[in-house]
């Protein structure tokens, strides 16, 4: 899988790496098996292929195959993290892909991999938990390439990535090797042209009819980019096998978040079982959340002042908890949701409120924060800091709860508030 830190490098970001980690994930992210479905519409070649969510099924999959002279298996964990084969499972079995060529053994594999977690480098220390197993005809691999196609901020527009040493992890060819990356920024106008996608596949390695073929591949890709309204497709590896064939064999694909209303049948396959149930109540309620390790819990409006108001937090020797940004438009229940998302944190020992208002009334979010603090029976400090449109009424409504909120004039005074809050 194409990490944040590889897009940044490869399609030349200019975001800030150190802060990446507190910026809310704008993408629906795909599992292998819903990526391949989308490459099959398109017409790109993969391995045939089926889902399994128990082991006899499993089991019935790869007797299918056999019954289509298939006479190898792959059986792959599909979660949303890279690293796969060389994880573990909770229950000590290694390995999040297998190859066997015995049918019945595939129903028991099948059972060590389903309702256990498995753990990789890219999953959080407990790993992410196994629901379904991708089932697909194994092929020989006689060379794997690398192949992508991101969004680059510098060509202003998608940007194909390919590089001949494929199967690894690209981060490391990236780094080490950067000569072996080869990028192809594309027009929106105009398209991936003939050229463009031959001149790649060359720099692939494939020659002759192989690389005609790894050409249209490439063009093919780049119209399920654009159709899918994608952020992200990655291909690795594109192999090639023994008798001369170009074959997608593990697929990645992001859609955009923005494009939800034009994509509604892939939105509709969203799997949120891995995500922090914090972010999936907060993006059920309109908000942005990012859970973090600290114990001072923020809300606040726009992501920059959020970064803000988290550095400033960290200067006075605080540690934020998480990153909410309730937004411009945010409604007095919103603010509830947000205190109820902050507060199921155990980490969180105080609370900091860091409201603008431009667009957003101050009354609105005082309103809010005195319906939350009656609704969660909050008992931990809270400290607010307001300013902008009808500040003066917000600040009367807070008074007049009777509520023990700690006020502040200005940042500086909000994040020291906080932070010896969080000492009494």
């Amino acid at each position: 899988m194409l990490s944040n830190i590889t897009r940044t490098r490869l399609a030349s970001a200019t975001t800030a790496a150190v802060r990446m980690h507190a910026q809310p994930v704008r993408h629906l992210n795909l599992h292998e098996y819903q990526s391949k479905e989308l490459l099959a519409a398109a017409g790109v070649t993969t391995q045939r292929f089926k889902v399994a969510k128990t082991p006899a099924e499993a089991k019935d999959i790869a007797q299918w195959l056999k019954s289509n002279s298939v006479h190898e298996f792959v059986i792959k964990a599909q979660i949303h993290a890279g690293g796969r084969g060389k994880g573990t499972f909770s229950s000590g079995f290694k390995g999040g892909v297998q190859l066997t060529k015995d049918p019945n053994v595939v129903g028991d594999l099948a059972s060590k991999m389903i309702g256990y977690n498995l753990v990789t480098k890219q999953t959080p220390p407990a790993g992410v938990p196994v629901n379904k197993l991708m089932v697909a005809e194994a092929l020989d691999i006689a060379s794997e390439k690398y192949f992508a196609i991101v969004l680059d901020r510098e060509s202003q527009g998608p940007v194909l990535v390919a590089s001949p040493q494929g199967g690894v992890d690209i981060e490391e060819v990236a780094a080490k090797t950067p000569e072996l990356i080869f990028k192809e920024p594309v027009k929106i106008a105009v398209g991936v042209t003939s050229e463009q996608a031959l001149r790649l596949a060359k720099n692939l390695g494939f020659t002759g009819a192989k690389a005609t073929s790894a050409a249209d591949q490439i063009r093919r890709l780049y119209d399920l980019f654009i159709k899918n309204d994608a952020s992200q497709v990655e291909i690795n590896p594109m192999g090639e096998t023994p008798d001369g064939r170009v074959v997608c064999f593990d697929a990645k694909v992001n859609i955009d978040d923005n494009a939800e209303f034009r994509q509604k049948t892939l939105f509709e396959q969203r799997d949120t079982t891995e995500d922090d149930p914090r972010e999936v109540e907060a993006t059920k309620a309109g908000l942005n959340y990012v859970g973090m390790e600290g114990n001072i819990g923020c809300l606040v409006n726009g992501a920059g002042l959020a970064m803000a108001t988290m550095d400033i937090i960290k200067l006075f020797g605080g540690q934020p908890a998480n990153f909410l940004d309730v937004g411009g438009s945010v409604k007095e229940a919103q603010v509830a949701q947000a205190f109820k998302i902050i507060t199921s944190d155990p980490q969180v020992k105080a609370l900091l409120v860091n409201i603008f208002g431009g667009i957003v009334n101050c009354a609105t979010i005082a309103n809010g924060i005195v319906a939350a603090c009656k609704t969660t029976n909050l008992s931990l400090p809270l400290v607010v800091r307001l300013e902008g449109t009808n500040v003066d009424n917000a600040k009367k409504i807070l008074k007049e709860s009777g509520l023990p909120i700690i006020t502040a004039e200005n940042l500086n005074d909000a994040a020291q508030k906080a932070v010896a809050a969080l000492k009494k």
